[in-house]
């Protein structure tokens, strides 16, 4: 009597999360993509009144797709939160705008500002990614929180620093419109931005119960 064995092989369906992360990467891409040719053609130059605009667009549309979706949401609350606090550290690249104008080639009040906040959040990033993460006691959550603050602010007072430079004085922020410099306020600006988005998050669902950081 011979027995037959029959191996079913079900489909292993992937998760979720990872068809969302290659969905971003390939907009990240996209995005930094139009960002280097905007900048390339002399577009970037020509409507530099835009830059703020096309900074907060990306970020704009990341939190509607968080709110509208479910598996965003997921990919979003999957992050590691340390990892989130220590790729700030990238933005000791700020250091970038001091240097353009230590040649006399950016606008003074906008590079010392932008560059010299940059600066802070990127060194300090790393000492909150050791001490303040993860944010176990009222006192960790409470710096956490004012240390995102500081960073958000740099961008805010950043973008109206550049629009009063651009007014007064068009030709010394010039610089900020040409690569490499453009991509910073147009790729890597939308991109902390959302990082900061999906750490508030993570914090207020910790804060709500509802997950462990």
């Amino acid at each position: 009597m011979t027995t037959q064995l029959t191996t079913t092989y079900l489909p292993v369906d992937r998760p979720p999360t990872l068809a969302v992360s290659r969905t971003m990467w390939g907009i990240a891409i996209v995005w930094f993509g139009m960002a280097v040719a905007l900048a390339a053609t002399g577009h970037l130059a020509e409507y530099s009144r835009f830059i703020g605009p096309f900074a907060v667009l990306s970020p704009i549309l990341f939190v509607l797709a968080f709110v509208v979706s479910s598996r965003v949401r997921a990919w979003a609350l999957a992050f590691d939160v340390r990892t989130l606090v220590t790729a700030q550290a990238l933005r000791i690249g700020g250091v970038a705008f001091i240097a353009v104008y230590a040649v006399g080639r950016l606008n003074g009040k906008f590079a010392l500002w932008a560059g010299g906040l940059d600066c802070l959040v990127g060194l300090s990033a790393l000492f909150a990614a050791h001490y303040l993460t993860p944010a176990q006691t009222a006192r960790q959550r409470r710096l956490l929180i004012g240390w995102m603050v500081l960073g958000i602010l740099d961008f805010a007072v950043a973008i109206v620093l550049a629009r009063m430079a651009r007014a007064e004085d068009p030709a010394s922020m010039v610089a900020l419109t040409a690569l490499p410099l453009s991509l910073i306020t147009t790729w890597g600006v939308p991109i902390a931005i959302i990082a900061y988005f999906i750490l508030g998050a993570h914090l207020w669902q910790q804060r709500r119960g509802r997950i462990k950081t």
